[in-house]
C-alpha cells in the first residue's frame, strides 16, 4: 500500500510539473487553444480599448463611439492606473500572464481550506488543472479579461470562509472580512458580468449561516453600495453593456430555445470526471432515478423542450458560433442532418440527466445551474469559454458536493482535462 502511494505521489509531481511547464511554453509558442487568441483574435479589440483609455480620461473613454467590450471598463481603468507596461503589445501581455498566476495560488489555498486533511500534493495537483484549461491559458496569454473575474471569484470563497468562521462578533476584524468579501465578489460582477452569480451566492450564504442579524443587514447595505457605480455605467450606456456590444450580443432581443440544450452538454463536459468523485451517489441515483415521480415529470418536461426544438428551431441553418464540443463533433462527424441532430439530441437528454444528479443535492447546485440556464436562454453566443474552468472551479470551492478524491480520481481528472487541451489546440491549429 505504501509503495503504490508513493508512485501515486511520483506520477503527480511529474503531472504538476507538465501542467506548469506546459503553461509557460504555451506563452512562449503563442498558443491559441480557445479559438480567441492571437494578435488578430479578441486581443485586436482589447488591444484598441485600452488605447482609448491611455489617450482619453476616464469618462470620455468609456463613452467612447469606438470603445467595444461587453464587460464593464474596470479592468482598462485599472491597467490605465496601475500597469506601467502599457507601451508595447508584448509588454501588455506578459503584465496580463503574470497577473493570471494569482489563480493558481488563491486556488491552492481555496482548496487548503475546504479540503484540509487532504495532503498537500493532492491539493496541488488539483490546483494544477487550472493550468490545463484553454480559456484560462489564452486569457493568459493574450491578455483577455477573464481571469480577473477568476481571482476575485477564487478570493471571494477565502473570504467567505474566513467570515463564516469567525465566531468572536465583537471587535473591527468581522466587519473588515464582511466588506472584503463583499467588495471581493462585487468585483467578480464588474469584472465579468456572467459572475453576478457569485455575489448571489455569497448573499445567500451569510443570510442562512449567520446567526447575527445586522451581519445580514449589512451585507445587504454593502451590496447595494457597491452596485451603484454600474447603476451609473447603464445611465451613460443606455443599456446594461455598451451599446456597439449589445447589438453584436442580441441580449434579450431574442429567446434562442437551443442554447438550453447546448449549455447542459457543456455543463455535462465538466460534470462527468467528477462523477468519480461521487461514484456511490451516482450509482445510487441511477438506481433510484425512477422511483422518483418528480424524475418522471423533469423528463416529461425535457421532451417537450425537445419537440419545440423540433418545431421551432432550424437546425441545419443554425449559427455554428459557440455551442461547445457537442456541436464541433457533430458537425464533423455527420454530413446527414437528421442523423446529427438525433445525436445532439441525444446528448441534450444524457447532459440533462447528468446536471439533474448534480442540481438534486444542494440549493447552490441549483441556483447555478439553473442561472445559467437562464442566461443561454437570453444570450448569443452560447460557448464553451463562459464554463470553463468555472465549473471545475465552482465545484471545488463554493458548491456544497461532498467530495471523496483520491489520488487515482485526481491523476484521471488531469488527464481528462488534458486531452480535452490537447484537442483543442489541434482543432483551432486545423481550423483557423
Amino acid at each position: 500500500m505504501n509503495e503504490l502511494k508513493k508512485n501515486y505521489k511520483n506520477v503527480s509531481i511529474v503531472l504538476i510539473l507538465i501542467s506548469i511547464l506546459s503553461f509557460f511554453l504555451g506563452f512562449y509558442l503563442d498558443e491559441n487553444s480557445a479559438g480567441a487568441g492571437s494578435y488578430e483574435g479578441d486581443f485586436l479589440h482589447i488591444w484598441k480599448n485600452l488605447q482609448i483609455f491611455a489617450n482619453n480620461d476616464i469618462l470620455n473613454s468609456i463613452t467612447h463611439e469606438d470603445y467595444f467590450d461587453s464587460r464593464s471598463p474596470i479592468a482598462y481603468i485599472l491597467h490605465k492606473l496601475f500597469n506601467p507596461f502599457l507601451d508595447s503589445e508584448i509588454g501588455y501581455r506578459r503584465s496580463v500572464f503574470i497577473i493570471s498566476l494569482i489563480a493558481p495560488i488563491l486556488f491552492y489555498y481555496c482548496l487548503k481550506i475546504k479540503f484540509f486533511n487532504k495532503e498537500n500534493i493532492l491539493l496541488i495537483l488539483i490546483t494544477s488543472t487550472i493550468f490545463l484549461s484553454p480559456y484560462f491559458r489564452t486569457s493568459a496569454y493574450w491578455g483577455l479579461e477573464e481571469n480577473y473575474g477568476i481571482i476575485f471569484l477564487l478570493a471571494s470563497f477565502l473570504f467567505l470562509q474566513i467570515f463564516l468562521e469567525n465566531k468572536n462578533y465583537k471587535g473591527q476584524k468581522i466587519y473588515i472580512e464582511l466588506f472584503l468579501l463583499t467588495f471581493s465578489s462585487s468585483l467578480c460582477f464588474y469584472f465579468d458580468q456572467k459572475l453576478l452569480i457569485i455575489p448571489i451566492i455569497c448573499l445567500l450564504k451569510i443570510l442562512q449561516f449567520h446567526k447575527e442579524f445586522k451581519f445580514k443587514i449589512l451585507s445587504i447595505l454593502l451590496y447595494s453600495i457597491f452596485s451603484i457605480p454600474y447603476i451609473y455605467l447603464i445611465f451613460l450606456w443606455g443599456n446594461l453593456i455598451p451599446t456597439t456590444a449589445a447589438e453584436s450580443r442580441q441580449l434579450g432581443d431574442a429567446i434562442f430555445l437551443d442554447h438550453i440544450g447546448y449549455a447542459l452538454t457543456i455543463m455535462a463536459f465538466y460534470l462527468v470526471p467528477i462523477l468519480l468523485f461521487k461514484i456511490n451517489e451516482f450509482k445510487f441515483f441511477l438506481r433510484t432515478f425512477f422511483s422518483n415521480k418528480i424524475n418522471y415529470y423533469l423528463i416529461f418536461l425535457f421532451f417537450i423542450y425537445i419537440i419545440l426544438l423540433l418545431i421551432f428551431t432550424d437546425f441545419q441553418n443554425t449559427s455554428t458560433l459557440g455551442k461547445g464540443l457537442v456541436q464541433k463533433i457533430s458537425a464533423l462527424s455527420f454530413e446527414n442532418d437528421f442523423i446529427a441532430r438525433i445525436f445532439t439530441y441525444f446528448c441534450f437528454l444524457i447532459s440533462f440527466i447528468i446536471v439533474l444528479f448534480f442540481i438534486t443535492r444542494n440549493y447552490i447546485e441549483l441556483i447555478f445551474f439553473v442561472y445559467f440556464l437562464f442566461l443561454s436562454l437570453i444570450m448569443w453566443p452560447i460557448q464553451q469559454e463562459y464554463f470553463d474552468p468555472l465549473i471545475i472551479l465552482m465545484i471545488f470551492t463554493f458548491f456544497n458536493s461532498k467530495l471523496k478524491f483520491n489520488y487515482n480520481n485526481s491523476i484521471i481528472l488531469f488527464l481528462y482535462l488534458s486531452i480535452f487541451l490537447v484537442v483543442a489546440n489541434v482543432y483551432y491549429l486545423i481550423t483557423i
